[in-house]
């Protein structure tokens, strides 16, 4: 396994976001949105007004879209910076899917780059592709609904939270009680590991996801995971000074951050060997 980390040291808090050779991240307080390249140089920082907070980014290629708590759906070229405002509204977190469609939730229906699809979802947040929506309900509860047949199902037991639909139609979600759970396409879900923050990771074929550890009282160390459906688990860092970590995962790249330290940084580590 090639393991290998670029630092950027930013007051990172919120889970990273991955498109092609980028990263995105909300720093401290919602300060501001900064991206990051292949090699840990920020390539943009958007930084907040007075009285403003950012938050929930969502990225592909070269668009970069932010939630602002007082312009609303915001927009920004990561190149030129040329920003625009996508609506004034309160809306859901963005979510773009992998042909580059913005989707959105507003007024309880969902949005596909800027127009209602007649679909409801009753959400802040909302994952998108080919033609599969997934979100959680206010019981936990979890969607998966075809946007071409308008049939869905609802899947409960336990208490779901941020889901992610795969390409295939498969999803990865997390649960409030720390179980990573695997929903295979049609079929019933099922618990691959133990822990939080999972994403999957196309080129591997698996999930990334944290494990922390502790001595009873406090967090001593956090590192990164991974596991295929139906294997066994396998740890991929070894640390001893992270105490949390948000993977994003992007070809043979995963981004994490150290969200609490001292001095806070976004990693990347190289997975081509898994």
């Amino acid at each position: 396994m090639i393991v290998s980390f670029a630092l950027v040291f930013l007051a990172a808090v919120s889970s990273p976001v991955s498109s092609g050779g980028f990263a995105a991240f909300v720093t401290a307080g919602g300060e501001s949105v900064c991206v990051v390249d292949g090699g840990g140089e920020t390539v943009s920082a958007v930084d907040a007004e007075i009285g403003e907070r950012l938050s929930y980014p969502a990225l592909s290629e070269l668009r970069l879209v932010y939630v602002s708590s007082t312009r609303g759906l915001v927009e920004e070229d990561i190149i030129s910076g040329e920003s625009a405002v996508l609506s004034a509204e309160r809306t859901g977190a963005p979510w773009f899917s992998s042909d580059g469609d913005l989707w959105y939730t507003f007024d309880g229906f969902l949005y596909k780059n800027g127009v209602s699809t007649g679909v409801e979802v009753p959400a802040f947040y909302v994952s998108v592709e080919n033609g599969v929506a997934v979100f959680t309900d206010r019981s936990d509860r979890l969607h998966i609904v075809s946007l071409i047949s308008g049939e869905g199902r609802v899947i409960q037991g336990l208490r779901y939270f941020s889901p992610v639909v795969l390409a295939g139609g498969d999803v990865v979600v997390s649960s409030l009680t720390g179980e990573i759970v695997f929903v295979p396409a049609g079929g019933e879900p099922v618990v691959v590991a133990s822990g939080e923050q999972p994403c999957w990771s196309y080129r591997s074929g698996g999930v990334f996801f944290c494990v922390s550890s502790d001595d009873g009282h406090d967090l001593t160390a956090a590192d990164l995971w991974f596991v295929k459906p139906g294997e066994e688990p396998v740890q991929v860092t070894f640390t001893e000074d992270i105490l949390e970590t948000k993977p994003a995962c992007s070809g043979d790249l995963v981004w994490f951050l150290d969200a609490v330290a001292d001095s806070p940084n976004c990693m990347r580590t190289d997975v081509s060997a898994l």
